[in-house]
């Protein structure tokens, strides 16, 4: 009987020696730890092909492919190729998209991503840097996981704003009816209204064409984007503004987050914390460059006075107490944002 319960005990701990080599997931605390399952991650922007977006969301699929030793796929679609900014916001929400690249449109799902845009709230690229790169920004994308069903990845680089016109802009004056295309977001709204502007609600794949044919007389983008997207073919003058710093976020579908691994999800959130420092160190030495080419185009590039810059904040402080009253928490968020040295 001896013999035969120890034989017993040697098959049973050889079953288990084999079925632990077999299995394709370790689990720690219920959670897979490793995984041989593959993923296509299909990544939709609006940004064209030759954008510094592009360029980030490039080396975040070389870093993903090569660390997931590509079980994980990354699929990069520029020039919203999958549809409108809003059209993929709702499709990584639904987990049709399984990652897309925004602005602060995720505003209608939490009020205060908006805040992100408030006019004239950054001093400058380090100021906007160490508040997307640290807590605030954390603080200000977690309610999305709950809201609207997907995580910020990160908060990279759209840049400073400055506006594209037929004509010069060169006071306030000029703003004076100016049909000036605006994203379809009520903060773009205001802060068109603010300069004296007639605000028009443009998806960006129609902005090209609405210039064109001037439907709009100019739009605000940063000069990265007006250059990518050969604004400055039908825009022969520029307003160094540098009104609003716009974020570019990286939002994935938070479902499809959880169901990973944990050595995935790893993956995915260091190589988007890598392409994200390398997206802000290129996106700063790539503004001057821009705005260099431009002018080689012939644009007209107009530096405005202090006066004509005072002017132009105090026309957003009724857009500052908008965000307070719509969204009473960016009060303090705007506080916290401002203290950052």
């Amino acid at each position: 009987m001896k013999k035969s319960i120890a034989i017993l005990l040697v098959i049973l701990l050889l079953s288990t020696m084999i079925l632990g080599g077999c299995g394709s997931t370790a689990k720690t605390d219920g959670k897979a730890e490793k995984s041989d399952k593959t993923y296509t991650i299909k990544v939709a922007t609006w940004f064209a092909q030759d954008h510094p977006q592009v360029a980030a969301l490039t080396k975040f699929k070389e870093i993903v492919e090569s660390k997931s030793q590509g079980k994980i796929k990354v699929q990069i679609y520029p020039n919203s190729q999958l549809g409108s900014e809003e059209t993929y916001i709702d499709s990584v929400k639904n987990g049709t998209v399984e990652m897309g690249v925004t602005g602060t449109m995720p505003s209608k799902f939490h009020g205060p991503v908006a805040l992100a845009e408030m006019p004239f709230l950054f001093d400058g690229w380090e100021h906007a840097y160490k508040v997307f790169m640290g807590p605030i920004a954390d603080e200000i994308g977690e309610p999305l996981k709950q809201k609207a069903g997907f995580r910020t990845l990160a908060w990279t680089v759209n840049g400073f704003r400055v506006f594209s016109s037929r004509f010069e802009i060169n006071d306030m004056g000029d703003f004076k009816g100016m049909r000036l295309r605006v994203p379809n977001v009520p903060n773009y709204v205001k802060m068109a209204e603010g300069l004296g502007a007639n605000p028009v609600a443009l998806a960006f794949n129609e902005l090209f064409t609405a210039l064109e044919q001037k439907v709009v007389d100019g739009q605000d983008n940063p000069y990265a984007t007006v250059r990518a997207s050969s604004f400055y073919e039908v825009q022969p003058y520029m307003l160094h503004s540098h009104h609003m710093f716009s974020p570019a976020i990286w939002i994935f579908n938070e479902k499809l987050f959880q169901s990973m691994s944990k050595e995935y999800q790893d993956i995915i959130t260091s190589a988007a914390k890598e392409a994200a420092e390398f997206n802000w160190k290129s996106a700063i030495e790539k503004e001057k460059e821009d705005m260099e080419f431009l002018k080689s185009k012939g644009i007209k590039i107009h530096i405005p006075d202090e006066n004509f810059k005072a002017q132009m904040r105090e026309s957003q402080k009724a857009v500052e107490e908008w965000y307070y009253e719509k969204y009473p928490e960016t009060k303090e968020l705007v506080k916290k944002i401002r203290a950052v040295k």
